[in-house]
């Protein structure tokens, strides 16, 4: 759902941008977005990297100005960046603000891994161009309160049917017997469609394991997945506890790596923390101090998540 924004607004990246990610945004993304949404993503991370003291706000609709765009051209290029979480935005009702988050592209290892974008790229640039460009490749964040998820997401700006699922065949097991296929193939189905939840915090706890697993790792789930899966849920996780242990996983490695997702169950079941409430406590304290950070971006998807249950109740009592 694409939301008005304040224009008022200040640019912040958890991580440091260079050179290298630049070219992987020209490369990958260029194709996908365009000139007018590359070119934002740099003013906007400019913007993000320059050292003020003081906390300064700039004009959204200034920007017509400095990039020569159209406000419906900018507007566009921006929901485009939202929909590949090129950049996150958060709006501030109470200040009338807007916080831009801008993260890194993927470089090619994560682009082969993102199924949704992979087959993008590779229906634009053809399968010889796509196999070239990628065989070439062998924290803090704003403390603002009152801030909800705006950010455009990838199904409002591109189609995700008919995706090419061989792209990521290396990853499915070739071993598998035929109920292991026919459980993948319904898992598929059921992945590829499940995009009801625009907020991270409400897909945790509502998603299934395995399709929260194809949403956030953009692959089909492997039968040593399944089992691990099924092993937890034999010890007592629930399908939100084990989201919650996948999203730790991908928020600190950048991906789900199956070795240190399966070493972190077994830790947890050796400490008795099963349930979702003492496990939340959990990995917020190793979030926050793995990335030195007083506010997480769970912390934000919570927040926002809240205030708009919150928002219901006050409806439905009026």
């Amino acid at each position: 759902m694409k939301k008005d924004i304040h224009p008022y607004f200040v640019a912040e990246s958890p991580s440091i941008i260079g050179g290298e990610d630049l070219k992987n945004l020209r490369k990958f993304y260029a194709p996908i977005l365009g000139a007018d949404a590359v070119v934002l993503y740099e003013y906007l991370r400019d913007l993000a990297i320059e050292k003020n003291i003081n906390e300064v706000f700039h004009d959204y609709h200034n920007i017509t100005y400095m990039l020569r765009m159209s406000l419906s051209q900018l507007n566009t290029a921006r929901f485009l960046l939202e929909s590949v979480s090129l950049i996150s935005t958060y709006i501030d009702d109470f200040n009338h603000k807007t916080l831009f988050v801008i993260e890194k592209p993927l470089d090619s290892k994560g682009l082969k891994q993102n199924i949704f974008l992979a087959n993008k790229l590779m229906k634009i640039i053809g399968f010889e161009n796509y196999t070239r460009i990628l065989g070439k490749e062998n924290n803090r964040i704003s403390r603002i309160k009152y801030l909800k998820d705006a950010s455009t997401r990838f199904d409002e700006m591109f189609e995700i049917g008919d995706l090419d699922l061989s792209l990521n065949e290396e990853k499915i097991e070739t071993k598998t017997s035929k109920s292991n296929l026919e459980i993948l193939n319904e898992q598929i189905k059921l992945d590829l469609n499940n995009f009801n939840y625009s907020n991270v915090y409400e897909a945790i706890l509502k998603t299934d394991t395995l399709s929260f697993f194809n949403q956030i790792q953009g692959q089909i789930p492997t039968k040593n997945l399944i089992d691990l899966v099924k092993n937890a849920k034999e010890n007592g996780f629930d399908d939100k506890c084990i989201n919650l242990i996948f999203y730790y996983a991908n928020e600190i490695n950048g991906y789900i790596n199956f070795n240190y997702v399966n070493k972190i169950i077994k830790d947890l079941i050796k400490q008795k923390i099963i349930y979702f409430e003492p496990l939340e406590i959990y990995i917020d304290t190793l979030i926050r101090e793995k990335k030195n950070m007083l506010v997480t971006k769970k912390d934000l998807f919570k927040a926002s998540y809240l205030e708009s249950l919150s928002s219901k109740e006050r409806v439905y009592n009026n």
